[in-house]
């Protein structure tokens, strides 16, 4: 039996015959499953009665944490990573259980983050565009969840809710906190203030968040170590709520603004076109701004509650480049300068409504909840650049045979229509209880060709694409005991042809090829089987689901087509690609009262995630599944004087089915990383949390973050390892 399977084995055997041993307890502990989400049914219920593989992470845990980006967030959330570009462009965004990028939807108090966007060496727009010190709670739901969030939540989805003024206070008054903290692992600082004013009708919140740090210090086994680079982040909220005898509205504001430079030393005589490279200096910077109008009224004629949002959200990327390159006769017949520009824009408005009722027939309680969504987005894109001879001082705009300023894709509409329902209704009198959903979606690509894409692609026409979908989901539970349920569930999801792999337009001269659009691709599917076991037990909770998840006309962008009857290699984006990942997942948390008393401060948490993911059209290995990981932690609550304190290991097994038919990508080993975090509140508002990352200084690998990675990689494979030994420093303070 492999390790991870008997690993797996173990960890369902401890809850299986402690929850046999919890169900004669008699003094209740705090329960981790405590608690109500949102993400899994659209609207508030308790974590116990909800289905489906989700999490929760409350801003009591996002403090604890002393999280400073979103992978802080998850760092030891089972099934749920972070991909990054460990060179330059850092993080991208969120791979649930194998499945990443846009196919995973992201959503801030329900506004779609923007898209993500790759083209190239000199582009890679991510979507790590928040900050979690102005973040309430975390919801992900792990799988297909078109059925409730339409197109994007292929493989699942994380939704964010910021803070309230309510948040903040208690009552009618003031309130608000500002915290300080410091991370050895990049060397950076960050403070953070957020206010709040509850009055009897008004309320107000202003937020800020600053953070300036350096580049991510890793262990290489040669140089060079990390890219030298200095980062600026901020993000700023403000809302006022204006509350009514049984409706409030909300207005809200964001804003979040980076700016990271770095020198690119890694790729200094590097691969291919980086082989004259001398130097190579980076400035990136990106700005999303976000305006929102929200009114909830309560008892609204037959309707319990309806929730109606108007919303707009901007965002910028802006990419530079410098590039100082020797002679190297005959390819290279001079020393130059080559400056790179790339541009990228998305504005998007919209409007939801949700609405709840809740019945009563035949002595039975229903839940229903109904809601539609129109979303217009529009998005445009540009790369400039030129190149200056340094021998001779001339310049053209001429790189590669391509004369820049250019469009990889004409300017973009996308229009979205969602409508939905859902429901939760007992069968009879009995103990099994039915959760169906339905949700139709229809959605268009409108491009213009205006005069910049016709003069790089003459006689090139753009096209319309235009489809519409209805997606599925049926949920069954059966109440085991008032603590205990299990489930299965059914559910579908899709995802969008995207506006780039329809209208994609790119023609490099000097490499005889050329990128064409496809006006035909269909929305990639997914159908997904989950079957799941969870209780809230006296002294223990826990959540165990094993899926089964198939994807089809999954779409490969930039397939290699053959040489056409003119000489040129033609690439075109097709749906190609079937695929299933399957696997198990699990999490508990014990209280050590369940033994004796005396022991009431300590609990044990642990979760395990194995996955296995398939080309199923190829029949090779899924290179986007992460390896199994196996997380535990050993907690004593403050008590008597002594602080918070938190011991984990976090396990992760080597990678060993990896696809290398295009690369000889590197398989990196196996680790196990200890952390301890402690948190200490004195006088009731300070506060001071301390954490030691990879206490055993630990040379590791985030599998999620060694995209194109070779086993003769330049640099080295070591360079992308993980920081080593670090700590992190946070003192709050709250009024």
């Amino acid at each position: 039996m492999p390790r991870s399977h008997l690993a797996l084995a173990v960890a369902l055997l401890m809850v299986f015959l402690s929850a046999r041993s919890a169900a004669a307890g008699e003094t209740a502990a705090a329960r981790w499953l405590d608690g109500i989400v949102v993400v899994a049914s659209r609207r508030p219920q308790p974590t116990a009665e909800a289905i489906g593989s989700f999490s929760v992470i409350d801003r009591r845990a996002i403090d604890h944490l002393q999280a400073q980006d979103i992978r802080d967030l998850v760092r030891y959330e089972p099934g749920v990573h972070v991909t990054a570009d460990a060179t330059r462009f850092g993080l991208d965004g969120f791979n649930i259980r194998g499945v990443q990028g846009n196919r995973v939807a992201v959503r801030m108090d329900g506004v779609p983050l923007p898209d993500g966007f790759l083209v190239g060496s000199f582009s890679n727009v991510g979507r790590d565009q928040l900050d979690p010190e102005l973040i309430e709670t975390v919801e992900i739901l792990r799988g297909p969840a078109s059925a409730l969030y339409g197109s994007d939540a292929l493989g699942g989805i994380v939704s964010i809710v910021t803070r309230d003024p309510a948040d903040l206070t208690t009552g009618e008054g003031t309130g608000g906190r500002m915290r300080w903290s410091i991370a050895s692992r990049d060397a950076s600082q960050r403070a953070s203030v957020a206010a709040a004013l509850q009055g009897e009708r008004h309320g107000v919140l202003l937020g800020h968040s600053e953070r300036r740090g350096h580049e991510l210090g890793n262990r290489p086994l040669a140089a060079p170590s990390s890219n030298p680079a200095t980062s600026d982040r901020s993000a700023s909220i403000g809302k006022w709520t204006i509350d009514g005898e049984s409706a409030q509205l909300k207005l809200s504001l964001e804003r979040f603004a980076a700016n990271v430079d770095t020198d690119v030393r890694t790729l200094v005589n590097g691969p291919g076109q980086f082989a004259t490279t001398e130097r190579l200096l980076a400035d990136d910077a990106e700005h999303r701004e976000r305006a929102s109008a929200q009114w909830t009224q309560s008892d609204l004629g037959p309707l319990d509650e309806v929730r109606v949002q108007a919303l707009w959200q901007g965002s910028k990327v802006q990419q530079d480049t410098l590039q100082l390159r020797r002679a190297a006769p005959p390819a290279v017949r001079f020393p130059s300068l080559r400056e790179r520009s790339f541009d990228l824009q998305q504005w998007q408005q919209g409007i939801e409504a949700i609405a709840r009722k809740q019945t009563q027939w035949g002595g039975q309680t229903q839940h229903w909840v109904f809601g539609a969504e129109l979303f217009h987005t529009r998005i445009k894109e540009q790369r400039d650049g030129r190149e200056t001879n340094l021998s001779t001082g001339i310049a053209t705009n001429v790189i590669l045979g391509e004369r820049l300023p250019v469009r990889d894709f004409p300017n973009s509409r996308l229009r979205s229509f969602g409508a939905f329902t859902a429901a939760e209704f007992s069968l009879g009198q009995s103990n099994w209880v039915l959760l169906p959903g339905l949700r139709f979606d229809r959605f268009a690509v409108d491009p213009t060709a205006d005069a910049l894409f016709v003069e790089d692609n003459p006689g090139r026409s753009v096209v319309t694409s235009k489809d519409s979908r209805l997606t599925p989901k049926l949920g069954l539970r059966y109440d085991i005991s008032e603590r205990q349920s299990a489930y299965v569930m059914l559910a579908e999801g899709f995802r969008a042809p995207p506006f780039s792999d329809v209208n994609i337009a790119l023609v490099l001269p000097n490499f005889n090829y050329v990128v064409l659009p496809n006006a035909d691709l269909k929305p990639e599917r997914s159908r997904g089987l989950e079957i799941g076991w969870s209780g809230n037990g006296e002294y223990l909770d826990w959540r165990v689901a094993a899926f089964h998840n198939r994807y089809d006309n999954l779409i490969e962008s930039r397939v290699n087509l053959g040489v056409d009857a003119s000489g040129t290699t033609v690439f075109q984006s097709v749906n190609r690609t079937r695929a299933r990942i399957y696997g198990l997942e699990a999490g508990a948390r014990l209280a050590f009262a369940r033994w004796d008393t005396r022991l009431e401060p300590y609990a044990l948490r642990l979760s395990l995630a194995h996955a296995r993911g398939d080309d199923r059209s190829r029949r090779l290995p899924l290179n986007t599944v992460q390896p199994d990981r196996l997380f535990v932690e050993l907690q004593r609550a403050a008590q008597s004087g002594w602080p918070e304190i938190a011991l984990s290991a976090t396990a992760v097994r080597a990678v060993t089915r990896i696809d290398r038919s295009s690369a000889d990508l590197y398989a990196p080993p196996g680790h196990v990383l200890w952390d301890l975090r402690l948190g200490k509140t004195f006088a009731e508002r300070w506060r001071v949390d301390l954490a030691i990352y990879n206490l055993g200084d630990k040379r590791y690998w985030d599998y999620a973050s060694l995209r194109g990675v070779t086993r003769q990689n330049v640099p080295d494979p070591s360079y992308f390892t993980g920081p080593g030994r670090s700590a992190a420093l946070t003192v709050g303070w709250v009024w």
